[in-house]
């Protein structure tokens, strides 16, 4: 039987050059895949216009992704990873139970805005005809990661709880809270991404109005500090400012840029 000691020095082994390669390689596949979509969309999108862009051989694609299926939902694992390292810094937010499960909306969105593509990648995963093809390894990978970070938000919830910032009966419908703001998150990025002009009628910034009705959804269930008893403004800002500097940063770049 392998003793503790050497099983805690494979966990902590450096990594190889040729494993850094490969993670490296794989990267640069998907980086070369999330080209082809938003230049040319999904149905351009083939494992040997992959292999072209990143001038491997398609075998060497294939070594890394079974299908263009699996290409796709390893970008959204990607981004499901990114907003994982979000809501924790969000989780950890030194701050009210309030002020960081709020701060898991303003990440959640600021990260779509600085990454648009994202959205995209999420919607062609959803279509029946694209996820069943996807292999089981890697919808159960994706899963995984999507049931981690519906943990990071409940987890914040239940301390809420915990500590009074919400009233105990609220616990047997945590899910519902999480649930609540995860639903009214998705459905405006879906339409901040659809051809509907948000902005012309009136519906814009994405981000302020998000923030604005999670603040009335919380006061719905009681959850102190109440935003009457707050500046919700200062608030925003100073959260967004404290965790989230850097997608701020790509998102003013991108609106210089359009």
């Amino acid at each position: 039987m392998e003793c503790p000691v050497s099983k805690l020095i494979k966990a902590i082994a450096p990594v190889s050059r040729k494993q850094r390669e490969l993670a490296q390689r794989e990267e640069l596949i998907l980086d070369s895949a999330q080209n082809i979509l938003h230049e040319q969309g999904y149905s351009y999108l083939t494992m040997d216009r992959v292999a072209e862009a990143v001038e491997y051989s398609k075998g060497t694609i294939y070594n890394h992704f079974s299908s263009k299926e699996d290409m796709v939902c390893s970008l959204c694992c990607r981004s499901i990873n990114n907003l994982i390292n979000m809501f924790t810094r969000a989780a950890e937010y030194k701050g009210t139970s309030r002020e960081r499960f709020s701060a898991i909306g303003i990440g959640y969105s600021l990260y779509h805005q600085a990454h648009p593509m994202t959205a995209q990648n999420v919607q062609i995963i959803k279509i029946n005809a694209v996820r069943e093809k996807i292999s089981d390894a890697k919808l159960a990978e994706m899963e995984s990661l999507e049931q981690r970070i519906i943990e990071i938000a409940l987890d914040v919830v239940k301390e809420a709880i915990s500590c009074g910032d919400l009233p105990k009966e609220t616990s047997p419908i945590a899910n519902g809270i999480v649930f609540g703001v995860w639903s009214m998150y998705f459905g405006a990025l879906i339409l901040e991404h659809s051809d509907i002009p948000l902005q012309d009628l009136g519906f814009s910034p994405t981000v302020q109005l998000l923030w604005l009705n999670t603040q009335k959804f919380l006061d719905g269930y009681n959850w102190l500090p109440l935003s009457s008893d707050t500046d919700n403004e200062a608030m925003f800002n100073k959260i967004s400012s404290d965790l989230y500097a850097n997608e701020i940063e790509i998102i003013n770049k991108r609106k210089k840029q359009s």
